[in-house]
């Protein structure tokens, strides 16, 4: 004969279950970008970081890849250069966001740039 139904036991398997997705951290995925960076998701985009000599590129993306307007945006890159911490502030230039940084800049820096779109919806991409 069948076990009766508990409605006990149900919601304690879908409060066990929410716990542990909950729980399980997100992974940022770091791919290589159209133009030679490090591309992560920064919310419902795509950044991609391309540093050259001192000189800081932000490209940002939607979803399906596709490039944004960089004056749509405005950003900050806070990262690690030489085991210090260096703001670097990002303005649009035709096709990105840039920045300019007081010494070189290698193109495994660590940090994380926030950018803001013009709604105001601020979402943070993380370089490791």
């Amino acid at each position: 004969m069948p076990k009766p139904f508990d409605p006990r036991e149900t919601t304690m398997k879908y409060v066990v279950l929410t716990c542990a997705l909950l729980t399980t951290p997100a992974f940022a995925h770091e791919s290589k970008g159209p133009n030679g960076g490090r591309q992560v998701d920064a919310g419902k985009n795509h950044v991609e970081l391309v540093a050259q000599g001192s000189t800081l590129e932000v490209y940002v993306s939607d979803a399906a890849g596709k490039p944004l307007d960089p004056s749509a945006f405005k950003g900050v890159a806070i990262l690690v250069v030489n085991g210090k911490p260096a703001r670097i502030q990002l303005s649009p230039s035709s096709d990105k966001l840039v920045g300019k940084a007081q010494t070189e800049i290698s193109n495994t820096v660590k940090g994380a740039i926030q950018i803001t779109d013009a709604m105001g919806v601020t979402s943070q991409a993380k370089f490791d």
